[in-house]
């Protein structure tokens, strides 16, 4: 017998709050419940872009690309986050939390609706079907990312994961932790399924849609973080044999106060760090002074990137996807450092500096840029993991550096000064894993993590 599944509901304790009908799913959630009962109603869930491209901010606030002065002007788990406090939130919600797991429960309807649907147009079935799969691993790396321990082979089977849910009926799962192997196997088993059903090239005027090159890159970007550096070069290559436009800098207007275009040509996927997090948004935060001063002032980055703010200190400007929040999602230029370092590791440093050409030569003004003579492969290792970090600077995507590095012996400590206060994070400190919201322990009774 078929059962419609709604849109959506408030009865799961990770959505906090309901979806409309579907005409207005971009306003304010109200409890309308529609039933899913088309092709149309399942894109219509998917293509809601208040939900889908909202990601994790905290763990961009918790690196070391930015620093601030005014913990006034920011939410407690923001400024808690940044000086790396052991309660985050107080008893409040975290949208690092809800977000992503809204993401889940709309991926999670779509995939149990489906097979109960008329289906006339198996193409669109599939996308629809390859849509949410992907959705729903990139929402559980991401939550993965900061509410788990890395993947380590060594623990893997005993520490605690994520909660993962497959049903959009919370009656039908208790919420509980998976291991860390678990989390895993089903963030790269839902991506893996998702790629076939996926179209070989993104679509240029949805870039909210995924794409079989930007599956690949999922899954580069999912084993870069696990340090299985053959495998992540591997779907590295796949996604840049499909895919593989880069934006030439040089082309770009740095006095525009939007250089880059919303669906800029290397954007695979779209999605940005939260919204509502103030710290990360243009003219909030200042810039880490080492990173800014380490790039060259005929580097396009300097002034693409950064502007000088009104007392005197670097700011970020305006997004890579133009936006006043901060892109979060997958690019070529990403996939080309993920190759890159890849391929130092694995000793092949022509191929790995091949990589870096292709991407910088595109990043210089013209006849300025110069490889630099490296030797060893410890030296293409730092030189490609230097232009990473300035190549994807405020993406997300730092703290995930900072913790895999660590665990490969980089020793990278964190340190703030903070109106005469010190604080530091040193490296395998149990606050690079966050904390789980208190509301959520709270209602399910989950493990939370040491802090």
């Amino acid at each position: 017998m078929k059962r419609a599944v709604t849109i959506l509901t408030s009865l799961t304790i990770f959505i906090l709050t309901a979806c409309t009908k579907k005409a207005d799913l971009d306003k304010v959630p109200d409890s309308t419940l529609l039933p899913l009962t088309t092709l149309e109603d399942a894109q219509a869930i998917l293509d809601n872009m208040d939900v889908m491209r909202q990601t994790p901010a905290l763990s961009e606030i918790s690196s070391d690309n930015l620093y601030t002065f005014y913990s006034t002007l920011f939410s407690d788990a923001e400024w808690n986050a940044y000086v790396w406090q052991k309660d985050l939130y107080g008893l409040k919600a975290s949208n690092d939390w809800a977000s992503p797991y809204k993401q889940v429960y709309y991926a999670n309807s779509i995939l149990t609706t489906l097979p109960t649907l008329t289906i006339n147009d198996k193409k669109k079935a599939d996308f629809l079907k390859g849509s949410a799969l992907f959705i729903r691993g990139y929402a559980f790396h991401n939550v993965a990312l900061e509410f788990a321990n890395l993947y380590d082979s060594s623990t893997a089977k005993t520490l605690p994961g994520i909660p993962l849910r497959y049903s959009p009926d919370p009656l039908l799962e208790k919420s509980v932790r998976g291991t860390v192997e678990q989390t895993y196997q089903q963030i790269i088993k839902d991506i893996t399924e998702a790629a076939p059903l996926l179209p070989r090239v993104p679509d240029p005027r949805r870039k909210n849609r995924p794409s079989m090159p930007a599956a690949f890159a999922l899954l580069a970007r999912v084993y870069q973080s696990m340090n299985q550096f053959v495998k992540a070069k591997l779907y590295a290559d796949s996604s840049l044999m499909l895919y593989s436009t880069l934006l030439d800098y040089k082309s770009l207007d740095s006095n525009s106060t939007k250089p880059f275009t919303l669906t800029n040509g290397e954007v695979l996927y779209l999605s940005n760090l939260d919204s509502n997090a103030r710290m990360v948004m243009p003219g909030f935060c200042y810039i880490d002074s080492n990173l800014y001063q380490s790039y060259d002032d005929a580097d396009l980055r300097k002034t693409l990137f950064f502007s000088i703010g009104n007392i005197g200190l670097p700011v970020g400007r305006y997004s890579y996807s133009s936006d006043y929040t901060r892109f979060s999602g997958l690019a070529v230029d990403e996939v080309y450092l993920i190759r890159a370092e890849c391929k130092a590791r694995l000793q092949d440093l022509s191929g790995a500096m091949q990589d870096m050409d292709t991407l910088l030569t595109r990043r210089w003004k013209t006849g300025f840029y110069t490889p630099p003579a490296l030797t060893t492969s410890d030296e293409v290792l730092q030189f490609v993991l230097s232009e990473r970090r300035k190549e994807l600077v405020f993406r997300g995507l730092r703290w995930m550096d900072i913790r895999r590095l660590n665990k490969l012996g980089a020793n990278i400590s964190l340190q703030r000064s903070v109106n005469g206060q010190t604080y530091v994070l040193p490296p395998g400190d149990p606050r690079f894993v966050l904390p789980i919201p208190p509301d959520v322990i709270q209602m399910s009774g989950m493990e939370q993590n040491p802090r």
